[in-house]
């Protein structure tokens, strides 16, 4: 394992970062499960595609392979200020459902840490 580090950081820290970011924003084991069984698929599929991407006819510059690198980091900047602009929405609404809950139901912040733990494991989203 060490070795993929030294050899390959970008790709190394990017699978491993995105392993971690799966198993905490996907809720329930069967989801979590499969989340994390099509990642390694998925970045496999990259690979074998990037591979495709720079071809010897295009040495030694690689122009058309260095213009889809900077397309699909263009498209991933994109994605990941998509993600953050929608994380940071349901972040500001979360506390104003658990305080129409509480309210309507009379629970005290016991009970709302109650139904959190038996919710937990269950294969439920945020919105169920």
């Amino acid at each position: 394992m060490v070795v993929i580090y030294l050899s390959n950081p970008y790709k190394g820290s990017t699978l491993s970062s995105l392993f971690a970011y799966d198993a905490g924003n996907t809720s329930g084991h069967t989801k979590k499960s499969t989340v994390n069984s099509t990642t390694p698929f998925a970045s496999s599929v990259g690979d074998i595609v990037g591979g495709e991407i720079f071809q010897p006819k295009d040495a030694p510059s690689y122009i058309p392979g260095k213009i889809s690198i900077i397309v699909l980091f263009s498209v991933q900047l994109v994605v990941i200020l998509l993600l953050r602009w929608i994380t940071q929405r349901m972040n500001k609404k979360k506390p104003a459902c658990i305080d129409v809950i509480r309210r309507r139901r009379d629970w005290t912040g016991e009970d709302i840490q109650r139904e959190k733990n038996k919710h937990a494991f269950t294969d439920l989203t945020d919105k169920e």
